[in-house]
């Protein structure tokens, strides 16, 4: 979900009040190696950190950044692994792996800021302060909620901590009822809207489906947000629901429902594509691979959200993995 300028300010507030944690302002301040009390300032909201000293804080805390930073771009090894964590190269890495496919000028749209700015802040040459940064990941992932709470518990973030359980409630729905959010692409089909009125029957064929379980699927996404009824249609809101991360059994489990999906429509013959290739590799190479896999999810969600009037639904099943112990 976006948010508007102030708001960053708000969760950027809270950020650094939950980062500090049982440390005094002042506490914090000295050992970052500042004379005066820096924190007071950032979380009075009339200055605030960089990434750089942000990340320096929650190394203090015991976080793994590098580590951290990597699972969320999905990428192994550790992002940037042997670079200090204030070190700009390492906020330069991180930024130029979740660009992914837009612009500087498409992201300095998104945030408000200028094309030649967000260059800057691509490059490593100039650091954006916190709100930029919360503002950068909301633009350029969707996922700024999941960054968060890489370093801190959602709960301490009062600004946004009903968000959280918004999208857990969202998670929840997708893993127990997966074949919910392929409803939900479907009523965002140019031929959905060209019908007279809402059609359960119509969703379910398009999906081979019952109908009950598409009503299933409506009341559920309904209750979430995710659709609003407009009289004789659902209308789909522009919220997603990223699923990289949550409790590991569910998410698996969604995962192989999919993966179960695309099997059974290979067995019974269905158009698609449906390929393998087994290889032998150097591990470096598949690390390499492993690279050009995130890359490639990278890519295809770019030309999804710059897809208009959709006219299919597709499943996209993407597999890679090594064999044996």
């Amino acid at each position: 979900m976006r948010y508007k300028k102030a708001h960053y300010d708000e969760i950027a507030k809270d950020f650094c009040r939950a980062l500090r944690g049982r440390r005094s302002q002042r506490q914090l301040s000295g050992r970052l190696g500042y004379g005066t009390n820096v924190a007071f300032g950032w979380e009075s909201g009339r200055r605030f950190p960089t990434l750089p000293t942000l990340l320096r804080v929650a190394a203090y805390n015991g976080v793994d950044v590098h580590r951290a930073l990597a699972e969320f771009v999905r990428q192994e090894p550790a992002l940037g692994a042997g670079v200090a964590v204030s070190d700009p190269a390492l906020t330069a890495t991180f930024f130029q792996i979740i660009k992914g496919g837009l612009s500087n000028a498409e992201i300095g749209s998104r945030i408000g800021r200028s094309a030649s700015q967000v260059s800057r802040f691509m490059a490593g040459t100039s650091q954006p302060r916190l709100p930029d940064v919360l503002a950068i990941v909301d633009a350029t992932t969707d996922r700024l909620l999941d960054f968060l709470a890489l370093f801190v518990p959602p709960n301490e973030l009062p600004s946004v901590a009903r968000d959280f359980l918004v999208l857990e409630e969202r998670r929840r729905i997708a893993t127990e009822l997966p074949w919910s959010h392929a409803v939900l692409r479907v009523l965002e089909l140019a031929s959905y809207d060209a019908l007279p009125g809402h059609d359960d029957a119509w969703v379910a064929a398009r999906l081979g489906l019952a109908e009950d379980e598409v009503r299933a699927c409506l009341e559920a996404l309904s209750r979430a947000g995710l659709l609003q009824w407009c009289g004789a249609r659902y209308v789909a809101t522009a919220e997603t629901v990223d699923m990289t991360r949550g409790p590991a059994e569910p998410r698996q489990r969604l995962k192989a429902h999919w993966l179960d999906v695309a099997a059974r429509r290979q067995r019974r013959g269905d158009p698609g594509l449906y390929s393998y290739n087994l290889i032998s590799v150097a591990r470096r190479d598949l690390e390499r691979l492993r690279a050009l896999h995130v890359r490639y999810f990278h890519e295809l969600r770019q030309i999804v959200s710059d897809s208009r009037e959709p006219d299919c639904v597709a499943l996209v099943a993407m597999q890679l993995l090594e064999l044996g112990a």
